[in-house]
């Protein structure tokens, strides 16, 4: 989830053929990723049968942003041609892929929390409706786009004071920005959500075995997304190897282990997310 960036020697296609190939490995992980979220994300919007909360649905759709972000200059043709890709895109996309890691961090740190209130409601009711619900409701939702919002415009403005700084690079897969210290501070930034996300993975699993024979006896044990909660843990679980990882990446150990980890990322939310048995019955309808 947190993103590495590596620095090419130089922005042309003189170089090996495993340039080439690492692209192309990239964005097909890319695309996959894409594919099986927007998929996913189509069903629980239009099946009759399937509910998802809003922090479900807003965590499919910020990584879809994601992968449209690592892939945008392919999208535009640009990403082999000999040539660097025009200034704007280039700055375009180096603003959009130190911002993606943020978005998707806070996203699934939503549903995190989400999933706690729903616990929380479960063991104790609420007797009526309250305004604060209405307002965490909202920043839930707007949280993810305020913090992306903020380091896409930071981006901005650092690259167009420092136009020489621009440069596709990470092997041509990307563009990014020179000497490293934006993707440091992404990475320490999505490290410190995601450290406290899990934390909440934590109090959250002591909390469901302290009181699971309660809530497995309720009159609405229906309420309780168990299923979800485990599909959770287990990304969370990916995240945090994740992070381990990032940092190794980042000392310059291996750029191409470094952006396939990148490219993967989309794919284990598609695997886990949306894998749940009623998106996988609407997708095999003929055999009801």
């Amino acid at each position: 989830m947190i993103p590495m960036y590596a620095r090419a020697e130089g922005d042309s296609l003189a170089g090996t053929t495993d340039d080439t190939t690492e692209v192309k490995v990239f964005l097909t992980f890319q695309f996959i990723g894409a594919a099986g979220l927007f998929a996913v994300l189509v069903t629980a919007l239009f099946a009759p049968k399937i509910y998802r909360h809003f922090t479900w649905l807003n965590f499919c759709i910020t990584w879809l942003i994601y992968c449209i972000s690592y892939t945008l200059l392919a999208f535009a043709g640009q990403q082999l041609r000999p040539e660097p890709p025009s200034f704007p895109l280039c700055l375009t996309q180096a603003s959009l892929i130190y911002a993606a890691p943020v978005l998707v961090a806070m996203s699934t740190f939503a549903l995190v929390l989400q999933l706690w209130v729903t616990l929380k409601t479960a063991l104790h009711p609420p007797k009526a409706p309250r305004t604060r619900d209405t307002v965490f409701s909202g920043f839930l939702l707007l949280a993810p786009y305020i913090a992306w919002l903020g380091f896409v415009v930071a981006i901005l403005v650092i690259g167009t004071l420092n136009p020489s700084s621009v440069e596709r690079a990470g092997h041509l897969v990307y563009c990014t920005l020179q000497g490293g210290r934006a993707g440091n501070i992404t990475a320490m930034v999505v490290a410190a959500i995601l450290l406290v996300m899990v934390g909440f993975d934590i109090y959250i699993g002591v909390v469901l075995y302290k009181n699971w024979r309660a809530l497995r006896g309720s009159d609405h044990p229906g309420q309780i997304p168990f299923n979800l909660l485990l599909r959770v843990a287990l990304f969370s679980f990916v995240c945090v190897v994740g992070i381990g990882c990032t940092f190794i990446f980042l000392s310059g150990v291996s750029f191409f282990a470094g952006n396939i980890l990148i490219s993967l990322m989309p794919v284990v939310a598609f695997l886990v997310f949306g894998t749940q048995r009623d998106i996988l019955e609407a997708w095999v309808f003929w055999r009801k």
